[in-house]
């Protein structure tokens, strides 16, 4: 008794087997069924099996001599057999389909880069039928075929080398103490807590409410407040709300902070003037012009924010506990450089 619908799960990424052939061989030559009808009873793909059929057609004689197109499983396996042979050795990944799940959603769902993936599987003791390194994710997603819905642009981007402009420009509008170059030493060596960089996260056209990032140099620790809008007047209050928040650590928690060349910034005066007490609550540089290396810690984060916000976003829109979220993401994410340990656990 043949059994036409199938109560068992879809077998999902599965090739097809010598089995599955004779099935077809008898279902579209002797039983005259469709290919849809035959994609339904193997629980497969219609253009699948059209696939299938086209690969192992041959031509027959009828019993009145007269030629016809019919399918040969026998022939269909042979050319399998032949085209496999030119795959390459199997990716351990092919093996243990629950550990693809598992790296899907941690890129889609929780952004994390392969690396990350890797060190996790490890520091929780997560269990796989397979052990695999980051370089091997990284080339299954590039073969496009093992972790569906997963493209290369969805994980952490390439570095891009470029040669280092040795030239140094200079912006007349900052005096020359504030710039970069009379950095503390300590703050260059990240060997002291407490020295920071800052940039703008702009939304669509620049218009609207902005993100005000600050990035600590040594821990990578990563603070995000929303602000109405891309103003000196806004960052100038963002940073006083940080102090009147932090009270008298404050003043241990941040001693420089190091700015892009942005008009928005260019107010060091106010940036640098206490609201709770006398005189400066830190010091405040500035990077060279076109040199946002120089800021690097930062920049990197911001790329991270863009993975939960891209570009072309609208920011007003946004909700704070959403941003809080990324920023607890950012301060959560194991990093290669501390030995896969967080921002936090540093």
């Amino acid at each position: 008794m043949r059994q036409n619908n199938y109560t068992t799960e879809i077998r999902k990424y599965k090739h097809l087997n010598y089995v599955e052939r004779t099935q077809i061989e008898r279902w579209y030559n002797k039983e005259k069924r469709s290919k849809a009808e035959i994609a339904i009873l193997l629980r497969k793909s219609e253009r699948t099996i059209r696939r299938e059929i086209n690969r192992g057609k041959v031509k027959n004689l009828t019993t009145e001599l007269e030629e016809i197109w019919v399918y040969s499983a026998d022939v269909a396996e042979q050319k399998y057999r032949y085209e496999m042979t030119g795959k390459g050795p199997q990716m351990k990944l092919d093996n243990d389909r629950e550990f693809v799940k598992y790296i899907e959603t941690e890129i889609i769902k929780e952004k994390h880069s392969p690396e990350t993936i890797v060190s996790n599987v490890e520091r929780q003791g997560l269990k796989f039928k397979v052990k695999v390194c980051a370089k091997t994710i990284r080339n299954a997603i590039r073969q496009g075929n093992i972790i569906e819905g997963v493209k290369q642009g969805k994980i952490i981007y390439k570095k891009e080398f470029k040669e280092k402009n040795k030239e140094k420009r200079v912006c007349s509008s900052i005096p020359a103490d504030k710039s970069i170059e009379f950095r503390p030493v300590e703050a260059n060596t990240r060997e002291e807590y407490g020295h920071w960089e800052g940039d703008l996260v702009v939304g669509k056209e620049g218009k609207g409410a902005a993100l005000l990032t600050l990035t600590e140099r040594m821990k990578r620790r990563e603070i995000i407040i929303k602000i109405p809008g891309k103003s000196a007047e806004y960052v100038v209050r963002a940073i006083d709300k940080l102090e009147r928040k932090y009270g008298k650590s404050f003043y241990n928690e941040f001693k420089t902070i190091t700015f892009d060349n942005g008009s928005e910034f260019k107010k060091y005066e106010k940036l640098e003037k206490s609201c709770r007490r006398k005189g400066k609550r830190f010091n405040v540089y500035y990077a060279h012009p076109y040199c946002s290396g120089e800021r690097g810690s930062n920049e990197n984060n911001n790329r991270l924010i863009r993975r939960f916000i891209p570009k072309g976003t609208v920011i007003t829109t946004i909700s704070d506990e959403f941003i809080q979220k990324i920023e607890d993401w950012i301060n959560n994410l194991p990093r290669a450089m501390f030995g896969y340990k967080s921002s936090l656990e540093v």
